[in-house]
């Protein structure tokens, strides 16, 4: 919690975090880098754009943005983790890609010149920001005169299995209450006509929203399972005064809600719903 505010502090990633992204980088892009091309194209970016993207993590999809823009374009990745940061840059770097620049800054305190970059992306970072509004306005200030903003946000968590079902479970399980999917989770902005609203009111014009459809697909069940282990320190923090054996049984009880997404071949499939907004400054 921020003292001065009384808002929620600002999501921050650790190194293990970062690490545990890393790893199962190849099931998130699996499935994530589809909407990354769609957010290139929503937001018109050609050779020589200039891209600034808000909270890219381990570089999406600043990547993407990058291969359209070209040599004569420039993308500017930002991210509170310079761990995270530091992942993007070592992709960058093997795919050849030069004028990708990863800087670590907070979305809401951008250290960019105004009316600087063709287009705004941000791709499921928007939801954990406490002051989303005044970050709006900031994402506007830095875009050129009918420079697009592309944001891409879950949708509800029965819509996100992929995303909300481990802590649903795993807190059911242990008796819990039910998960926080409010502000400063993955489902703060699962309200999509809210985030609108809110993204209109920031002061940009010809806002529009569409799903997409993000598939996460494992070798098995206890695959995912792991997955959910590895990338959910919030979740582990929160159970960790449980008897081991009650927390390994709660895991169990996840993969065995996971088998209901099993395919005929024995893989599983977690469909999960993305809200993609874009709008015109």
């Amino acid at each position: 919690m921020n003292e001065q505010t009384g808002q929620p502090a600002p999501r921050r990633w650790d190194e293990t975090s970062a690490a545990a992204w890393d790893k199962w980088f190849h099931i998130i892009e699996g499935g994530a880098q589809g909407l990354s091309d769609r957010m290139v194209e929503l937001a018109a970016i050609g050779p020589g754009a200039r891209v600034l993207d808000v909270a890219s993590g381990l570089g999406e999809p600043a990547v993407a943005a990058a291969r359209r823009a070209g040599p004569s374009g420039h993308v500017l990745a930002t991210d509170l983790s310079e761990d995270m940061l530091g992942y993007g840059r070592k992709r960058a770097e093997k795919l050849g890609l030069d004028n990708i620049e990863f800087r670590r800054m907070d979305a809401q305190e951008l250290e960019v010149p105004e009316a600087a970059f063709d287009a705004v992306l941000c791709r499921w970072g928007v939801m954990f920001l406490p002051d989303l509004d005044a970050a709006l306005a900031g994402f506007r200030r830095c875009l050129k005169p009918g420079g697009r903003l592309v944001a891409a946000v879950w949708g509800p968590a029965e819509r996100a299995p992929g995303v909300g079902l481990g802590a649903r479970v795993v807190h059911a399980h242990l008796g819990l209450a039910p998960p926080d999917e409010g502000a400063g989770t993955p489902f703060a902005c699962s309200d999509t006509a809210a985030f609108e609203r809110r993204v209109a009111a920031a002061g940009f014009e010809d806002v529009r929203g569409e799903w997409f459809t993000v598939p996460f697909t494992f070798e098995s069940a206890e695959q995912s399972t792991r997955f959910r282990r590895e990338r959910s320190k919030p979740l582990i923090d929160r159970i960790a005064g449980f008897p081991l054996a009650r927390r390994e049984a709660a895991w169990a009880a996840l993969t065995e809600a996971t088998r209901a997404f099993e395919t005929p071949e024995g893989a599983v499939r977690l469909d999960n719903a993305a809200y993609c907004v874009s709008a015109r400054a």
